[in-house]
């Protein structure tokens, strides 16, 4: 079983070292992906303009620290809007198009319990006080804004958070992550959709951007 650190570690670790697809009808070229992975029911769509990146890329690293799809209930993928995808762009000093990660990971007994909201909200990095706080001074990340942070309630006791937040990377033009994060009735799950790019970027395709983390979308059974 892999926790919920780990789920954070696939991405983490790597910034701090450094699908059923639909079809569209008729002759028109469809206008978005639609991803679906029918096992944890979750579900999102990205423009069609996006490409995927090879899942082999998500495997573990040799510190067992990646989330591997194959190995147990989990599921990892992503899609980049870079003309020439890599799984760099989610953890660069500067990613200029748009990337999304999506995950869905079982979650340790730990993480259970009314502290659940908060370790959704630092479920990759710090983004709490208290979180920050632990982490101290960075070299790497600077100039933290939280944007915004709602609470989610949706259908079949999931509970989750959204929220917007900033950060300079290694010094870098500021960057905007979007980040969902659910856990199911039972909190055996997390799902969680970060997308990221430069701030300057979010600003410019923000109606393309939240057209991604609004599909993003968990039919957990009740």
């Amino acid at each position: 079983m892999l926790s919920m650190v780990r789920i954070a570690a696939a991405v983490a670790a790597m910034i701090l070292g450094g699908a059923v697809l639909g079809a569209g009808s008729g002759c028109a070229a469809p206008k978005h992906t639609y991803v679906a992975n029918s096992d944890n029911r979750t579900y999102f769509k990205v423009p069609a303009s996006w490409h995927e990146i090879d899942e082999k890329a998500f495997k573990p690293a040799s510190t067992g620290a990646s989330p591997n799809p194959e190995s147990d209930s989990g599921w990892v993928v992503a899609y980049d809007a870079s003309k020439v995808p890599s799984p760099a762009h989610l953890v660069a000093r500067d990613t200029p198009d748009p990337i999304v990660y999506v995950s869905v990971q079982p979650s340790p007994t730990a993480a259970q319990g009314p502290a659940s909201l908060d370790n959704l909200r630092d479920l990759v990095l710090p983004v709490t006080a208290a979180a920050r706080s632990a982490a101290g001074s960075s070299t790497t990340f600077s100039d933290f804004k939280l944007v915004s942070d709602s609470v989610l309630t949706p259908e079949s006791g999931l509970s989750g958070v959204h929220q917007v937040f900033q950060y300079r990377v290694g010094g870098g033009p500021l960057q905007t992550f979007d980040q969902t994060a659910y856990t199911n009735k039972d909190k055996s799950k997390v799902y969680l959709m970060l997308l990221r790019c430069s701030s300057e970027c979010y600003r410019a395709r923000q109606a393309e951007l939240a057209s991604v983390t609004t599909s993003f979308t968990v039919r957990e059974s009740s």
